[in-house]
């Protein structure tokens, strides 16, 4: 008979290990996108250059977009085309 904090413990270690296991997936480490479409798919309300540019398109009824450190990459790769009003969101939804 297995006691309950051995079960406990296999329970916390197994939990613990999938949440510090990464997505590996092409699409995380995308950069570049042809157009929005192909954009929303991984960031459905589009990316932004800051905290405070998401914030702002929150503020004007938008979806908040993305801002870490991988979205920050997404938005200056793809900005001239996507970013069109210059309000540092790309693809706001």
């Amino acid at each position: 008979m297995r006691s309950p904090l051995k079960s406990g413990l296999a329970a916390v270690c197994v939990s613990l290990a999938l949440v510090s296991v990464p997505v590996s997936s092409a699409n995380a480490a995308r950069i570049n996108y042809a157009n929005c479409t192909q954009l929303a798919k991984d960031f459905k309300h589009g990316v932004a250059k800051s905290r405070a540019a998401s914030q702002k398109q929150v503020n004007q009824g938008y979806g908040r977009p993305a801002y870490g450190k991988h979205a920050q990459k997404v938005y200056w790769a793809n900005y001239r085309s996507m970013d069109r009003d210059k309000d540092g969101t790309a693809c706001e939804r």
